[in-house]
């Protein structure tokens, strides 16, 4: 039987990315997502069916509670007959959905690594320090950076090659 604990560790992040292209902030994607928790644990039986199933629930809610805030938002400033009423489109909803499994795939894949290319990868991508500073940080030479950056990097080629391919073979025949 799926946790919602468990779920919540596996999906926290890509739900958080994906509801971030709507809402542009991530204190409110955080919040939406947790609400979207919220709502899994008010529905009966629905942690006993498939995690697939389970998943798609997390994400159509996640959408529909960005929309509602959305919505809500232009209606408290008084801009609702500018209300878009068009269609996401498609086509951008699963390039933001695909967005969203790549950023978990790659997050778990570097909680993989070894613990020094791992924590030289967060500096560097996440918080954009240079190697300089990175080095200066650590308490290492620039090349070690370097060193440890290309590791990573070899290390995540390797694992997400496979991944990477199944997405672009996905995107050719949607």
């Amino acid at each position: 039987m799926l946790t919602v604990e468990g779920l919540f560790k596996t999906y926290f992040l890509r739900l958080k990315s994906f509801a971030i292209n709507w809402v542009k902030t991530e204190d409110l994607a955080k919040d939406i997502v947790q609400d979207a928790y919220l709502v899994l644990v008010e529905q009966e039986g629905i942690l006993m069916k498939p995690e697939l199933v389970v998943k798609s629930f997390l994400y159509s809610t996640v959408k529909n509670l960005c929309l509602n805030h959305i919505r809500r938002d232009q209606t408290r400033n008084r801009i609702n007959s500018q209300l878009p009423r068009e269609e996401i489109d498609d086509f951008d909803l699963m390039d933001n959905l695909i967005r969203s499994e790549v950023m978990g795939e790659l997050y778990a894949e570097i909680k993989q690594l070894p613990e020094g290319c791992q924590h030289i990868c967060k500096l560097i991508y996440f918080e954009g320090k240079k190697y300089e500073e990175v080095a200066v940080e650590l308490n290492i030479s620039v090349n070690t950076v370097k060193t440890q950056r290309q590791r990573a990097l070899r290390l995540l080629k390797n694992r997400l090659l496979y991944s990477i391919l199944y997405i672009m073979l996905f995107k050719l025949f949607v």
